[in-house]
């Protein structure tokens, strides 16, 4: 475990058991830390990939190799203990992701719900950061591939930065939202964050909103059928499913317009499949999908227009189910005064 030079706040790179437990022996000693996660969603694996975890308390960070092979365990209870409050902004996906480990933080504190509160119209870190802090982030190392390995300097930083920021921006946050007396507003919606639980995401719809305007119901569950045994191909060789087959293949296998044995000569398919015999699996795939589409009586004919499909239709109402929830209640309270 080492720290730079000429750094005001330590930073450790955490990658070793007796480093890890160096480094949850001091984060026990404090009431309040900071959090945040980086994690590769399909853009360099397959899936969503937990890469890093970055915490912080007001003298030091630790950012966390989640590729290391470490026992996160101990890091895990304390994100679950009541009697430690962790810092956040905007942490739906990062809770997401932790919901699907079976770590289910609690007593957590989002600096991006306070600014809401407050009616700023630009609540990212890095305005609030520059804002009220003057600190200029440096968001080149956010879409770096977090999957390679050694991190560098440069991403060690960038995730050091996502939380050792957050201890001041809370105190400069809630002074406000105390003089403005909307303090008792604020921890009622953290309380509501750390009860919220972020269901298991199992897609099966793989459709983009224009397919349903578009393509007939026929041609939808053919493209949806051949883009599902993508997703399952870039799943078993662990690799994001665009750099499979691309997508305009996909779709061109679907309308008819390409031909599997056409895989062989276009740029773009993966290596491994470039072969007779994944040809054969493709023409395979092909005829079943349309065997189940005819056994269905799926219209060849567009409808007349647009319609959700049912799991688009399900995300749309929970979306609008939270906001309701959350936020609605609140805003009109603060109207009142």
């Amino acid at each position: 475990m080492s720290a730079p030079a000429n750094q005001k706040c330590p930073v450790y790179l955490v990658d070793r058991p007796d480093s890890l437990q160096q480094c949850l022996q001091d984060l026990e000693q404090y009431d309040t830390l900071s959090f945040d996660i980086e994690f590769d969603n399909n853009s360099y694996g397959y899936g969503v990939t937990l890469c890093v975890v970055q915490v912080a308390t007001p003298q030091a960070c630790y950012v966390i190799d989640g590729l290391a092979g470490l026992d996160l365990g101990g890091l895990y209870a304390l994100f679950e203990s009541a009697q430690i409050q962790k810092l956040v902004h905007a942490p739906g996906e990062d809770l997401r992701l932790l919901h699907s480990l079976r770590c289910f933080p609690q007593n957590l504190y989002d600096t991006e719900v306070v600014a809401r509160l407050l009616n700023y119209e630009q609540t990212s870190l890095t305005v609030l950061l520059g804002e009220k802090l003057g600190f200029g982030m440096d968001k080149k190392q956010q879409r770096s591939n977090w999957l390679r390995r050694p991190l560098t300097d440069a991403q060690v930083q960038y995730a050091a930065d996502d939380v050792i920021w957050l201890h001041p921006l809370k105190k400069v946050l809630e002074k406000e939202a105390s003089d403005r007396g909307l303090l008792p507003f604020v921890l009622e919606e953290q309380e509501l964050l750390s009860a919220t639980i972020y269901p298991a995401v199992v897609k099966t719809d793989f459709l983009k909103p224009a397919d349903l305007h578009h393509l007939s119901p026929r041609e939808q569950y053919l493209l949806n059928d051949l883009l599902r045994y993508r997703d399952e191909l870039a799943r078993n060789i662990n690799r994001p499913a665009y750099q499979v087959l691309p997508e305009d293949v996909v779709r061109g296998l679907a309308a008819g317009t390409l031909q599997p044995e056409t895989v062989l000569e276009i740029p773009g398919v993966h290596p491994r499949f470039k072969n007779n015999g994944f040809v054969g699996q493709l023409q395979k795939q092909l005829v079943q999908a349309r065997k189940a589409a005819d056994s269905q009586n799926l219209s060849p004919v567009k409808q007349g227009r647009p319609r959700q499909s049912p799991a688009q239709q399900a995300s749309a109402r929970h979306a609008e189910d939270d906001k309701e929830t959350l936020f609605v209640p609140i805003k009109q309270a603060i109207e009142q005064r």
